[in-house]
């Protein structure tokens, strides 16, 4: 399988967990049962040859996965190997130990057509817990489900979910949070979660937040900040990110961060747009949600 067909079959499987989340319905004891089936020398083949990487659970239900959304008719060896090998069953446990998801707590409310809720994850539900990497010569999803129902702070416009504290917002930020320093920037308001993290750096010394939505700044000033243990450091600005670049200082802000965007697609004009202004700011370090993968797309679009 070449590049193209894998991106091809992604973006397949992208596509039916969007619309459709694929859930696999098991208990512990037809898991166990199963397990049984699978002889000492079975498993140590399928380690050998790339499928099974120690954790049975994993293994079986993306093998269950592979049969609903009949994979196997469309992928060679290589493909699969490489998508079981990168799925991941996630524990309740270890997702709700972060900082953000142990300490804020959302009610369900709305402002206009602008709702505030927690959003779940059945046990057996696929998502993608982060980006796939579109550089590799073998682009597979990187898919992920939960032991357990699983609970998560949500924001939906209408009926479609719009922004999320689930795994793959919270592995994509993971890369661009250390770099945080002195006087912060941030594009892009979501639930606050990038800002909350970072807020508890000695070396942040303040946050401005911009953000489009006056819907979603008061939803977030009136429950979600007011749980900020560093709510001093914070600072709101409702205004156009890229309007709002054009006013920014020389020597202003030490650091950037951008997250107004979906995806690649629609992010790589705003990304370019922000961009421009690095030699501008030449005080100010820049990042960039997704940016491997805009980057990705502006080369090959």
């Amino acid at each position: 399988m070449n590049k193209e067909a894998s991106l091809k079959l992604s973006s397949y499987i992208s596509q039916k967990i969007i619309e459709n989340p694929p859930v696999v319905n098991y208990t512990s004891s037809e898991l166990e049962k199963e397990m049984k089936k699978y002889p000492k020398e079975q498993l140590d083949a399928l380690v050998e040859e790339g499928y099974y990487q120690g954790d049975f659970e994993t293994f079986f239900v993306v093998k269950k996965l592979c049969d609903l959304l009949n994979i196997w008719d469309y992928a060679d060896d290589d493909y699969l190997k490489k998508l079981f090998a990168s799925a991941k069953c996630l524990k309740k446990s270890d997702f709700c130990e972060d900082k953000y998801l142990k300490n804020i707590k959302v009610p369900t409310v709305s402002n206009g057509n602008i709702l505030l809720t927690n959003a779940c994850y059945e046990k057996g539900e696929f998502f993608q817990y982060d980006m796939p990497k579109l550089s590799e010569e073998l682009v597979v999803p990187k898919l992920g489900f939960f032991n357990k129902r699983v609970f998560f702070p949500s924001v939906y416009e209408g009926n479609m979910p719009w922004v999320s504290v689930c795994p793959s917002e919270v592995n994509s930020m993971q890369i661009d949070v250390d770099k945080a320093e002195g006087r912060c920037l941030v594009l892009g308001l979501g639930l606050g979660y990038y800002p909350y993290i970072i807020s508890h750096f000695e070396k942040v010394k303040s946050i401005t937040i911009v953000e489009i939505s006056e819907k979603i700044i008061i939803l977030f000033e009136k429950y979600i900040l007011p749980q900020f243990e560093h709510r001093d450091k914070i600072k709101l600005v409702h205004a156009d990110a890229i309007e709002f670049m054009k006013t920014v200082e020389r020597d202003e802000y030490d650091y950037c961060y951008a997250d107004i965007w979906e995806g690649q697609v629609d992010g790589a004009p705003l990304y370019a747009q922000i961009k421009g202004h690095e030699s501008r700011l030449p005080y100010t370090r820049f990042a960039y949600w997704i940016e491997d993968e805009i980057k990705w797309y502006i080369e090959n679009a």
